[in-house]
């Protein structure tokens, strides 16, 4: 199971959001069996490209430019952490 940080960047604005995989690892992204693209492509329901890629900075999503900052393992028990201080929606067992 992966955590992963998304940046967003809106003028001077940085944001960051996060989200879960559990059916990948860290190394699963490190050996490109999920990329930068899938995740962003699934979580903000459009299709990314490298059309969209600004230099290494991130990719365009309409005004803004978006990345992955950081994917790591997580366990269940660190998810329902996460989720119990409202950081992420995790609708696994309780």
């Amino acid at each position: 199971m992966i955590l992963f940080c998304l940046k967003t960047r809106s003028g001077e604005d940085e944001y960051e959001t996060y989200g879960y995989y559990e059916n990948f690892t860290k190394k699963d992204f490190d050996n490109q069996k999920l990329t930068d693209l899938t995740i962003l492509s699934e979580h903000y329901a459009e299709t990314f490209s490298e059309e969209d890629a600004e230099g290494n900075d991130g990719y365009w999503y309409g005004d803004k430019i978006v990345w992955v900052s950081d994917v790591r393992d997580i366990t269940h028990e660190e998810l329902k952490t996460l989720h119990k201080f409202g950081i992420i929606y995790y609708s696994g067992e309780s």
